[in-house]
């Protein structure tokens, strides 16, 4: 009997000859193929709307706590980011050597149960505490879902599936704020309505609590629905950790890997910026409360972003059918131009109403540079090393990406452009400096790039059809 992976029914791994033989085992049908996308697709919202809720609740917890902007930098940027980049590259190991779906499934449950604890958090250091627990689990998405969707798809359709697991992202992104406000919504009529658990807690925190909770489903449905695929390509079996295959793959193809990594961490600092504080600028420079942001951001996000992240992977795909080897650098180029014109305007328009039309611009292209990078590095990387080379772009969004970017904001405001209306020029100035390398660092490789993915692709393994 064989259901609609391809594999037989029982048990939870393929054939062992489909790992030693990739060539002797079929693709896994499309139908289960792009279910498996679905589920990393709604956890990968999920990660995205636990990790960036709490752009929506920095005055509150500002308020609450007493704290600093320099602080809420910390909580949104450095707290995530400590534990998402160190555990990075060893769960990359575990996704090269183990099996994927065990490793996701894990790491849903555990940033979700530590969003809900940040619900339980009365002190800045026990939400530093919580948050860092968020990026401990969240780890796990990039190296996991990236190596497993390599295995489901054949080299010719991998950017639209990768452009489809993106919409995860953009969905995130969208639904986020609206997420964050009717959460808000909700925990204020529990404490009205005198719900005895949400009583003695503040609203954002019965928010977080709130937001937490539809991961712990996810994580179910995975564990029970989700099948670890085949591995095609060269596949390490034995043998103790070591990092001198990563090294070794680096040094091989430097400009390559450096030109779209960093310019796609470059770029991707400049969304965790605006991420964590345009909410708070449509806050201080407009007086927009969150139940009005809310719904007006995820709009915005829903028509511009979703359509940009399909936009991404059908490009990139038309873009190599046409001979372009360089597509995954044209489309993080794009997105630094993006942010560069639609993203500093918005940040220094005069009405609400331009600001927001603006930022949907600038939206379109959110998620390019992280769906570049996805297929770019999976490209240009052999199949034993996926897991880890995602993790090194990981680690590198955690350091700079997500710490930089907020962190440089919040230092701003407070330091030189101290009015409450001084958040519009700092996040201004972030957006026009990393965009701006990042065209440099992308313009500079993108040759380099073109002769790896030349290489990689004579070097790919060619499989039956399912």
């Amino acid at each position: 009997m064989v259901d609609v992976t391809g594999w037989p029914a029982a048990g939870d791994a393929p054939p062992a000859e489909a790992v030693a033989n990739p060539e002797a085992a079929p693709w896994p049908r499309p139908l289960y193929a792009w279910y498996v996308v679905g589920i990393l697709l709604l956890a990968y919202a999920f990660a995205i709307v636990d990790r960036t809720a709490i752009g929506l609740l920095v005055d509150p917890i500002k308020h609450s706590l007493h704290i600093s902007d320099t602080q809420i930098g910390l909580l949104q940027g450095l707290a995530f980011a400590i534990c998402y980049t160190t555990f990075g590259l060893p769960l990359g190991y575990l996704a090269d050597r183990g099996r994927r779906k065990n490793l996701l499934t894990i790491g849903v449950a555990v940033w979700s149960a530590a969003t809900v604890f940040c619900g339980l958090a009365r002190g800045f250091a026990v939400l530093f505490a919580a948050r860092v627990g968020v990026g401990i689990g969240e780890a796990s998405v990039t190296p996991g879902s990236g190596s497993m969707i390599a295995d489901l798809f054949p080299p010719e359709q991998r950017a639209k599936a990768y452009g489809v697991w993106m919409l995860g992202g953009s969905a995130g992104l969208a639904l986020s704020p609206l997420f964050a406000a009717a959460a808000i919504w909700v925990a204020d009529m529990l404490r009205v309505g005198g719900a005895p658990w949400a009583a003695s807690l503040a609203v954002w925190q019965v928010a977080f609590i709130l937001v937490g909770a539809p991961g712990l489903l996810i994580a179910l449905v995975m564990a029970v629905t989700v099948r670890e695929p085949a591995r095609r390509g060269p596949v390490v079996v034995a043998g103790g950790f070591s990092l001198r295959p990563i090294w070794q793959a680096l040094r091989a193809r430097p400009a390559a890997y450096l030109a779209l990594g960093g310019g796609a961490v470059l770029n991707v600092t400049c969304i965790y910026a605006q991420i964590g504080w345009m909410p708070a600028l449509f806050m201080r420079v407009f007086h927009w409360g969150p139940i009005q942001i809310g719904p007006a951001f995820s709009a915005v996000s829903l028509l511009f972003g979703m359509s940009g992240a399909l936009a991404a992977g059908w490009t990139m795909a038309w873009l190599t059918r046409r001979g372009r080897r360089d597509a995954p650098i044209l489309i993080s180029m794009g997105h630094s131009l993006a942010t560069l014109v639609f993203g500093v305007a918005a940040c220094l328009s005069p009405r609400p109403e331009i600001a927001l039309g603006l930022n949907g611009l600038a939206a379109i292209a959110s998620t390019w540079s992280y769906a570049a990078a996805m297929t770019g590095l999976n490209q240009i990387t052999p199949n034993q090393l996926r897991g880890q080379i995602m993790a090194i772009y990981t680690l590198g969004t955690g350091l700079i990406s997500m710490t930089v970017g907020t962190l440089f904001v919040g230092l701003l405001a407070d330091n030189v452009f101290r009015a409450p209306t001084g958040v519009a020029a700092s996040l201004a100035s972030v957006y026009a400096a990393f965009s701006i390398l990042a065209l440099i660092v992308l313009a500079a490789g993108r040759r380099a790039y073109e002769a790896a993915e030349r290489e990689s692709m004579a070097a790919e393994p060619v499989a039956k059809p399912a």
